[in-house]
């Protein structure tokens, strides 16, 4: 059978259903795919070779140029990942979040101090600047 360019919708009669969903209880009862029958299958192949040919009006050696590029493409960014993971030193995701895990740790410390000793958590930090000798904040 060759393919002709006039349009068809399969009918009812080429797509039938063999059982209809139901309800069996609390459960309910999946449909069976479609029987679709070769008329309707002959039709889709025939439809979607005409697309392709018509539509996108490119050789298969375009697609090829287009295929290598983009494979470099992919190539490259699979490498800056792994670049970016390897990293040691920087503003690194791991850097991150290793500091942001101190710095709670630091606050927490910081508020435990502040409960048992009653001195508040900023003067605790001028308390430490002025200790370390950096400068004479420290008035308590």
């Amino acid at each position: 059978m060759a393919c002709s360019m006039t349009t068809f919708a399969p009918s009812k009669a080429l797509v039938s259903n063999s059982r209809t969903s139901a309800l069996s209880g609390s459960r309910v009862v999946p449909r069976a795919a479609p029987k679709v029958s070769k008329q309707a299958k002959q039709f889709a192949v025939c439809a979607a070779e005409t697309e392709s040919s018509t539509s996108t009006g490119m050789t298969i050696e375009e697609q090829r140029v287009i295929a290598k590029d983009l494979v470099v493409y992919f190539n490259e960014r699979k490498y800056q990942k792994e670049y970016t993971a390897s990293r040691v030193f920087g503003w690194t995701q791991n850097a991150e979040v290793t500091n942001g895990r101190w710095v709670m740790f630091g606050i927490l410390v910081g508020l435990m101090t502040e409960y048992a000793n009653d001195i508040t958590f900023v003067d605790q930090i001028l308390l430490t600047i002025t200790n370390l000798g950096f400068a004479d904040v420290y008035e308590g």
